[in-house]
């Protein structure tokens, strides 16, 4: 597939362009090259890549959109659109700000297209047709009063004793008296699919560890969710402040930005004489180090939540540092499922984070194995036993990853040095730049060639 939509996108927009103009094809353009692989052609949660994610891609179709501020349950234009620029912390949503604000408007217009679609589809069976089936699709896709919070009260010891027992009233039976969350077989989204309680004091607060988030979180609930929203009648402003004063001391401070994959611009300074083949090589001493927050494929499988990341440059390659913490050391065991890091370099001024299989990206791709490398008919992205379905290939490499780089572990800390020679993605040059992603791979997990984690794309520029 191309980075233009399928055929079977394309005649789905044209019907839908008396709604949307030329702003929704615009829209639908940039769903198909930056969304469509999780949420899928017509947005129903069903991209190639929806079987490996847990939680599952959102369905726009379905109605259930996650995290409003409305008091109907029905996602306000800037509720879609936070969501698409900062994303969601703690899933596999990252935030799209390598889209300008006015792209990333024409797709939250175009999210709206395929949540009508939705709505229409399941009113076809009630006999409403013409402008009396547009007016109901209108009012069922218009968004209620925005759910502002109270002025907040004082932060004080005994307000976060009496949040203690407003939490274990109403919150403990799922989220536990210690916030790390019950569990439960029993808990099922709207769409069917297991959800449990977040870990609250990982501090990976999806839609924000704002006041104003957690207000609208209780008060609006999580629509599709076993989370209910609770009205004034329930809990007064005054107690949901001292709720949320007992919630916010068990997330230790500043634990949310370790879990935020960002993007950041990474100065690549040029060493001299021949770059560094040993991790502990000490000219890392003087280059420094970015922390970069990695995105989980399953959100309740232990994985590696960041990395620490150097790079430097000769003119020719890049020499990449990375560490990061694994209890485990995997070098052998189950075959193809040893410990790893892979990364990509591209040209493409603006690539895809999870591009279509098939879709042409000029990326060089570099894989580290703790292990021994795959035989040619047995690469990492293709295991011999797989433990997934995967038909189309999805975790197949459209262009083999050369196998590169040494690695020590430590302690519960790996580092890994990887040198890579961009050619596909271009020559690097001095001023210019040139985006970098990576994903680790925990032997620890068994899941054969998926990754457990994987970054935003970065910016590396190179200095002189």
């Amino acid at each position: 597939m191309t980075s233009f939509p399928s055929f079977s996108v394309r005649v789905f927009a044209l019907l839908l362009l008396t709604l949307g103009g030329l702003e929704a094809q615009c829209g639908m353009q940039l769903y198909a090259q930056h969304c469509a692989a999780c949420h899928g052609e017509r947005g129903r949660g069903d991209g190639p890549a929806a079987r490996f994610l847990d939680p599952k891609p959102r369905d726009f179709q379905s109605g259930h959109f996650r995290f409003v501020s409305t008091d109907n349950g029905v996602p306000s234009d800037t509720d879609i659109l936070e969501a698409i620029s900062a994303g969601l912390p703690g899933s596999a949503m990252l935030g799209f700000t390598q889209l300008t604000p006015p792209e990333r408007i024409r797709l939250v217009d175009y999210v709206r297209v395929l949540r009508r679609a939705g709505i229409r589809e399941r009113l076809a069976g009630t006999g409403l047709e013409g402008d009396a089936l547009e007016a109901e699709v209108f009012a069922l896709d218009t968004p209620g009063a925005l759910v502002r919070p109270a002025a907040e009260t004082p932060d004080t010891m005994e307000s976060r004793a009496r949040g203690a027992l407003h939490w274990t009233r109403l919150c403990a039976s799922c989220h536990g008296d210690n916030g790390r969350g019950v569990f439960d077989p029993l808990r099922i989204t709207a769409e069917g699919h297991l959800v449990q309680p977040r870990d609250l004091t990982r501090g990976v607060m999806k839609s924000g560890h704002e006041a104003e988030r957690l207000w609208q979180r209780v008060r609006c609930g999580i629509p599709g969710t076993p989370m209910p929203k609770l009205t004034a009648k329930e809990l007064d402003d005054d107690a949901l402040w001292d709720l949320l004063h007992h919630l916010q001391s068990l997330v230790p401070a500043g634990r949310q930005a370790l879990h935020d994959p960002l993007r950041w611009t990474i100065g690549v300074p040029r060493l001299a004489g021949a770059l560094p083949t040993d991790p502990a090589d000490e000219r890392f001493n003087g280059v420094s180090a970015t922390w970069i927050a990695l995105a989980p494929m399953q959100a309740h499988t232990p994985n590696v939540n960041g990395v620490m990341l150097q790079a430097a440059h000769d003119g020719e390659h890049v020499v990449l540092r990375i560490q990061y913490a694994d209890r485990t050391f995997n070098a052998a065991g189950v075959p193809g499922a040893p410990d790893g890091v892979a990364v990509r370099l591209t040209s493409a001024a603006r690539p895809p984070v999870l591009p279509l299989p098939g879709m042409p990206l000029p990326v060089d791709r570099a894989l580290w194995l703790a292990g021994a490398k795959p035989a040619p008919d047995d690469p990492i992205f293709e295991h011999l036993v797989p433990r997934f379905e995967n038909p189309d290939s999805v975790c197949k490499s459209p262009i083999g990853p050369e196998h590169v780089g040494k690695a020590a572990w430590r302690d519960g800390l790996w580092t890994v040095l990887m040198l890579v020679k961009p050619e596909r993605a271009g020559r690097l040059s001095v001023g210019g730049t040139m985006p970098l992603s990576l994903a680790v791979f925990d032997g620890a997990t068994a899941r054969g060639p998926l990754p457990g984690a994987f970054s935003h794309w970065q910016t590396l520029r190179f200095l002189p």
